[in-house]
């Protein structure tokens, strides 16, 4: 069985509207695992133009944005999806909003900015996220949405 962007997206919008949000009238935010090159996540990205992507990730960057432009972000993502082979590095940077930005997945550890900490509800001494210890691509998405995320040196 598979899912398509759509079936996940009704699902979204039911769930939201069973906590009293509309997605087609008002902004939300996102943390979610993908990028914008056609895989499902990008695809459901697409689906209002009221999503406030704060993180995403896929197997080569770590996307930050603690405070999108929901407008600004859907135009930015819509051009991610229409650029052939895109990736998070291909955002324009200028676009983030303070605090955050792209960070490869190679990298010995990413910066958590004030920003991003209270974006993603992170503690205060969060300074780093130490990404060598994370053999798997659900490592980050456990330490970010459990808010768990340790401080590592920079």
């Amino acid at each position: 069985m598979g899912i398509t962007a759509r079936g996940a997206w009704e699902s979204v919008k039911r769930h939201f509207r069973e906590m009293g949000i509309d997605t087609q009238s008002e902004d939300f935010t996102v943390v979610g695992v993908g990028d914008m090159s056609g895989d499902v996540f990008g695809n459901g990205m697409l689906l209002s133009e009221h999503i406030r992507l704060l993180a995403a990730f896929d197997h080569r960057h770590i996307f930050l944005d603690p405070n999108p432009d929901a407008a600004t972000s859907f135009a930015e993502r819509q051009r991610l999806f229409d650029l052939p082979r895109s990736s998070w590095e291909d955002y324009d940077e200028s676009l983030i909003s303070e605090g955050g930005g792209v960070y490869p997945k190679s990298a010995k550890s990413i910066p958590i900015s004030a920003q991003v900490r209270e974006a993603l509800g992170l503690a205060d001494d969060v300074e780093a996220l130490a990404l060598a210890s994370c053999s798997r691509q659900s490592c980050f998405h456990r330490q970010i949405c459990s808010g768990t995320a340790a401080s590592a040196p920079m």
